[in-house]
């Protein structure tokens, strides 16, 4: 009898045993018909693994899949419970196998993924950790988002920061070597004002000298040449003189290639000096120059001066015998996208005038440095004053063009409109 009893009550612990197991599997199966869960935990020989469901949110799932970025699901301990295909291929694992293993097997430093985890509190939190798989790393933006009281698992959204980086490294890079580049400008630009302190002092000296002393036996010293020992001296003396204005205009161009600090110039001002300047040419030569009213721009006003005072040189220089040189200076407001600019606005100041004009086959030419059109015995010069004028434009973030025909020439001027212009 006692053996009975023993053997009722066995059979019915088992009983109620089986009963709780039933009502379980039951609660699960209702879960699962309601979409509550989305995956199972089963351990097997002490190692969990994971099953995924499929269920009324399939479209959901596919969307996750397809996304282009890695999503995941992760518990709170850290076991993955889905990963989508992205991380998968990020990771170079197959989703299969990173199912049901820890998230900071896949973190070069897993405290950094800890300590956002813990900064999250029914919310999102985001930063960057670093992946590893298989000897590389991985930068990632992580954005994590509490799936609490849904469901217990934390949501996770990872994308790939290496092109990121590598664009990044490469503009630290490019900077550097940018402020190399501007290093070695500075050197340059110390470099070139000695070389202009020596060109403008230590070579000018002898030369004055030079031509003393060539003067002085030109003219107190004749009667004691003869008629070839005096055509020599006057050889010397004209080629110091020659000497002279090339060291002069090398000086004037290497300064022109120097940008000065930017004022409000009023180029009706810098006009009128240069005329002034120029009066006795202006006189001898009987030109006749009208102006309108000229822009007040941002620039220097040292270059400015030498600017115009070349051009209007120039264009009476290269006047024609029988005919008393006209300039016509003027301005006007033109659209930078009509000039193929980049600014919005320029002035645009013309200077033309009645001279010989050039070649068009030689436009292209004059305004580079020691370029000549004429010969020397035609006209003086050293051909850099248009050398001078391109590159003062090009400080004042402007343009020169030139239009020539035998009735003359037009100069055109772009000097960019500031704001307060």
């Amino acid at each position: 009898m006692e053996d009975n009893n023993k053997n009722t009550h066995q059979l019915l612990s088992e009983i109620e045993e089986l009963k709780n197991k039933l009502f379980e599997a039951n609660s699960i199966i209702e879960s699962i018909k309601e979409g509550e869960i989305d995956a199972l935990v089963v351990r097997k020989q002490g190692k969990p693994q994971v099953y995924s469901l499929e269920s009324a949110d399939y479209t959901y799932r596919i969307l996750i899949e397809k996304f282009g970025e890695g999503a995941l699901s992760i518990a709170d301990n850290g076991l993955i419970l889905y990963c989508n295909d992205y991380f998968s291929k990020l990771i170079g694992i197959q989703s299969t196998k990173i199912i049901g293993t820890f998230f900071h097997e896949y973190i070069e430093f897993p405290e950094e993924y800890l300590k956002l985890q813990n900064s999250l509190k029914n919310g999102t939190i985001k930063g960057e950790i670093t992946l590893k798989s298989k000897n590389k790393i991985i930068p990632v933006y992580v954005s994590l988002s509490d799936l609490h009281p849904m469901v217990s698992a934390i949501g996770v959204v990872v994308t790939d920061l290496t092109e990121k980086k590598k664009h990044e490294q490469a503009l630290v890079l490019y900077q550097r070597q940018l402020e190399n580049k501007v290093h070695e400008l500075n050197l340059s630009n110390i470099n070139l004002e000695q070389f202009i302190h020596v060109i403008s002092h230590d070579l000018k000296e002898p030369l004055r000298k030079i031509l003393t002393y060539t003067s002085l036996l030109n003219s107190v010293k004749t009667d004691l040449f003869t008629d070839r020992e005096a055509s020599n001296l006057k050889i010397i003396n004209s080629s110091a003189e020659r000497l002279n204005s090339l060291v002069d205009d090398l000086v004037k161009y290497a300064f022109s290639a120097i940008k000065d600090d930017t004022a409000t110039v009023d180029l009706n001002d810098v006009l009128v000096e240069v005329l002034d300047d120029l009066e006795l040419i202006i006189q001898e030569s009987n030109a006749k120059i009208d102006y309108n009213t000229l822009p007040i721009i941002k620039g220097s006003k040292v270059q400015m001066r030498q600017l115009f005072s070349n051009l209007i040189a120039n264009a009476i220089k290269y006047r024609k015998d029988e005919l008393a040189p006209k300039i016509n200076i003027f301005s006007e407001k033109v659209d930078g996208k009509l000039i193929q600019m980049p600014e919005e606005s320029y002035h645009k100041i013309c200077l033309t005038d009645n001279g010989i004009g050039m070649n068009p086959d030689h436009l292209g030419k004059i305004f580079t440095i020691f370029q000549r059109l004429h010969m020397r015995n035609e006209y003086s010069g050293n051909g850099i004053g248009l050398a001078i004028c391109k590159k003062i434009m090009e400080n004042h973030s402007g343009r020169i063009d030139v239009e020539s025909s035998p009735d003359g020439s037009i100069f055109s001027l772009y000097l960019p409109i500031s704001p307060k212009n």
